[in-house]
Formats: C-alpha cells, sequence, structure tokens
C-alpha cells in the first residue's frame, strides 16, 4: 500500500474519531427512544444525529374509538429528518402525503417536542424495554376498549332512543320565510325503527291562498347517526337522508324544495305552538 494511502486512511480514521466523539457528547443519541404516552397514544422517536443532522423515525400507535364502530389500533411509522438549531433541534415528519415540523429541546434527560400552534409534549428517555413494555400496554387497553365496545355501544343508543322518544318534535323555518317544516317522530324503537310526521307550512305569496299546509306520514330507520326517512310526495317514494349532530336533540335532513341538507332542532310543545301560530298568521296577512 502507497504513503499516500496510508495517509487518506489515517485521515478517514481519524475523521470518524473525531466525529463519533462529537456523537456521543450529543444528548440525542444518549437514549433508545424518546416516548409520549397518555391514554390510547403511544409515540416514540428513534432518533441518531451525527455531524448536526438528525435522522430516524417517528412510530405512532392510537386506538381510534368512533360512535358506532368497533375500536381499532392504528399503527403508523414515518421516517425523519432534521438538524441541530440554535435552540435545539427541528425535526420534520413525512408520512401520509405531508410534511410536520416541530421544534424540539432538551428539558434534562426528556425532549420537548412542539408542533407549531401546538403546546408542547414531553417525550421521556427511555430504554427498548420500556418501549417494549409501553406497546405491551397499549396493545392491553385496546383489548380492553373492544371488550367493553358493544356494552358501551348498546348504553349509548338506549339514551339516544330515550331522549329521541322524549322529544316533543323538530322544527326548521326557511331563511326567506316561505315555508315552515316541523317533523315529528312518533314513535323510535331501539331497533333503529321511526314512524312520524312531517308538516309543511307554506307562505305561498298568493293573496287568495297564501297559506297551506299538508301532511306527510313518514317511516324511517336510525343508528344514532345517519337518518332515513321514506314519505309519498305527489305520488311519488321520497327518501329524506340526514345526520344526527351528536345526539338526539338535532339533525340535518334533505328535503326535495331545497338543494342542501337543513339544520331541525328540538323544540318543546309551546315553542312549537307559538311558532305554527306566528307563521300562519303572517302568512294570511297576505289575503
Amino acid at each position: 500500500m502507497g504513503t499516500a494511502a496510508i495517509i487518506l486512511l489515517i485521515g478517514i480514521a481519524a475523521w470518524w474519531a473525531v466525529s463519533a466523539a462529537g456523537d456521543r457528547k450529543d444528548p440525542l443519541n444518549k437514549a433508545d427512544a424518546y416516548a409520549y404516552r397518555e391514554n390510547g397514544i403511544l409515540y416514540w422517536l428513534n432518533l441518531n444525529s451525527r455531524g448536526g443532522k438528525v435522522k430516524g423515525k417517528q412510530h405512532r400507535m392510537n386506538i381510534i374509538e368512533k360512535i358506532g364502530d368497533p375500536p381499532f389500533l392504528e399503527e403508523k411509522h414515518y421516517s425523519l429528518r432534521g438538524e441541530k438549531t440554535g435552540k435545539g433541534y427541528e425535526l420534520t415528519v413525512t408520512g401520509d402525503g405531508k410534511k410536520i415540523t416541530y421544534a424540539a429541546w432538551f428539558n434534562g434527560p426528556n425532549l420537548m417536542v412542539q408542533e407549531q400552534g401546538r403546546a408542547a409534549d414531553i417525550y421521556k428517555a427511555v430504554g427498548q424495554k420500556i418501549i417494549d413494555d409501553y406497546v405491551k400496554d397499549i396493545q392491553q387497553e385496546f383489548e380492553t376498549a373492544v371488550y367493553h365496545s358493544e356494552e358501551k355501544e348498546n348504553k349509548r343508543l338506549r339514551k339516544f332512543f330515550s331522549d329521541l322518544n322524549h322529544i316533543y318534535g323538530f322544527l326548521y323555518t326557511s331563511e326567506n320565510g316561505s315555508y315552515q317544516l316541523f317533523l315529528k317522530i312518533d314513535e323510535a324503537l331501539l331497533e333503529g325503527e321511526l314512524t312520524g310526521s312531517l308538516l309543511l307550512m307554506a307562505d305561498t305569496g298568493t293573496p287568495n291562498n297564501s297559506y297551506e299546509e299538508t301532511n306527510y306520514a313518514l317511516n324511517g330507520i336510525t343508528d344514532g347517526q345517519m337518518l332515513e326517512f321514506y314519505t309519498n310526495v305527489d305520488g311519488k317514494q321520497t327518501k329524506l337522508k340526514g345526520t344526527f349532530h351528536g345526539d338526539a336533540a338535532a339533525f340535518d335532513l334533505s328535503f326535495w324544495l331545497s338543494e342542501d341538507r337543513l339544520p331541525f332542532k328540538a323544540v318543546m310543545e309551546e315553542e312549537y305552538k307559538r311558532s305554527y301560530a306566528e307563521f300562519k298568521a303572517e302568512a294570511l296577512k297576505r289575503k
């Protein structure tokens, strides 16, 4: 081996020695991972810093619980790049077609991680065994959520239908005051079947016949979220589709006289009778 080659190898070895010593001094390399844990959520970062540049992975495990659906455990793994800054580090996570940038800095042995516009989270410096334990914990938490999900859903449905059966009715008035709708649910069964009626009160604008009202029988279904009714309009079966707004007190519903879904709100008997009388009186003024 020539003298020049030996000198080059010595130079490379010396550079790696200095670089490695510098890497050991970077606190980012002192822990196997940095983990954030709360109910239903586990995030952890595997990070390596070399020469001011950071590479690694962000791992996410979330227990997702949506009304009407069984729980599921979502797992995501994203690539991470970053660099040192004057105050700490800037980390960019790439995945699902988007990039999210975080500011990070040390508070003792732990890493503070902050997405822009949000409060900083504490990521604890941990070893791999702790990560393994965290993963087992959230998997157990998920199994518990699945075990109780049916009971939880049945409880939600019982409350929803009980509330729905105690509501006098639902009212909507068009913005231009040309019509008013009163939807009354006569019976709501726990199995989801609905029966009721829809009263259409119309200000026709015609002097000799300024007020009209038409009553439509309704049959439908709901699961406490989606809502569907069937009725007969001018001899044709018509389907109305809607969605409840989290509870039984309000929903939006399609209507054949509107391109948009209409927002209905629960009303008591006195409120409905007052609104009915006021609307009818205003329309009859045109006679």
